[in-house]
């Protein structure tokens, strides 16, 4: 919960919408909580010499009739730039592929959001347009959509 409310900042939030609300981050911790214990989804903490500097996860949802995994992550200010977050989301599709059950990942950075847009580049995603997506509720915006392959995917050499 340390680690959301760190996140939780108009900078931190300036492509998810903006800062929510105590009780939004309370909900969405215990989701997060769940859906781990039920290994639907997972949500990890990414550390750095024993320090939580940010998150990366992924999880299930239907995108035009196709079951797909969708992966997000968020860094403290403190680790942007240092190859963490590619590193870490490198190391979470690791972990997923040979468990997969569906073939694609997608990622939705809004279009001026140059870090994650990097990682999706980085390790391998194809850029396959720009859409309108409500996120928060309530608030449409454009996001690239990015779309990896998973059963093909290699990790970017290190």
């Amino acid at each position: 919960m340390e680690l959301l409310r760190a996140l939780n900042t108009p900078e931190e939030k300036i492509h998810l919408g903006g800062p929510e609300s105590e009780a939004k981050m309370v909900d969405r911790h215990a989701r997060y909580l769940l859906a781990n214990r039920l290994g639907q989804d997972e949500m990890l903490r990414i550390s750095i010499d024993g320090e939580v500097v940010g998150s990366a996860g992924y999880w299930e949802r239907e995108e035009q009739g196709e079951t797909i995994y969708e992966a997000g992550w968020e860094l403290l200010p403190s680790a942007h730039g240092r190859g963490i977050g590619s590193g870490a989301t490198a190391a979470l599709l690791a972990r997923l592929q040979p468990a997969a059950r569906h073939r694609y990942v997608y990622a939705y950075p809004t279009p001026d959001n140059a870090g994650s847009n990097g990682i999706c580049r980085k390790l391998g995603f194809e850029l396959a347009g720009v859409g309108d997506f409500e996120y928060p509720k309530g608030v449409f915006s454009p996001h690239n959509i990015w779309r990896l392959n998973l059963p093909n995917w290699l990790p970017p050499p290190v």
